[in-house]
């Protein structure tokens, strides 16, 4: 076979291959709270957290003395603000409960924002 006849193979199988996330290395991460996320109680503590990032998509898992916690699919949001300490930002559901909506790193000013089709969300809108 002729590397001419190889090119056209090579390129339907490249476009065949999955697109991999990048997986970032485990830090530590503190929820200050019990909070739900995706439908897991996760109790208060100290956290492995991992990221796999695909795009503007991102897989968030907590581990705990390398166990399996809990894991979400989010999103990368800009927030044009540098936070200066890694946060957590938690919804009160009306049962009491916290779930967990959002998770901030310092240094940086983007967000990971959690999709929860069950939030109902409340606007107000001031009059002037």
């Amino acid at each position: 076979m002729n590397k001419a006849a190889l090119l056209p193979v090579l390129l339907v199988f490249l476009a065949g291959a999955p697109v991999f996330a990048k997986k970032d290395p485990p830090r530590p991460f503190r929820l200050p709270a019990v909070v739900t996320l995706n439908g897991a109680q996760v109790p208060a503590g100290i956290y492995e957290l991992t990221l796999e990032t695909q795009g503007s998509g991102v897989r968030v898992t907590l581990l705990k003395d390398g166990r399996f916690v809990a894991t979400a699919p989010g999103v990368w949001v800009k927030t044009g603000i540098k936070y200066s300490e890694d946060e957590a930002l938690f919804r009160v559901d009306p049962e009491g409960s916290r779930s967990l909506i959002e998770i901030r790193f310092a240094g940086a000013a983007r967000a990971i924002v959690f999709d929860d089709t069950n939030a109902t969300v409340h606007y107000s809108a001031l009059r002037h």
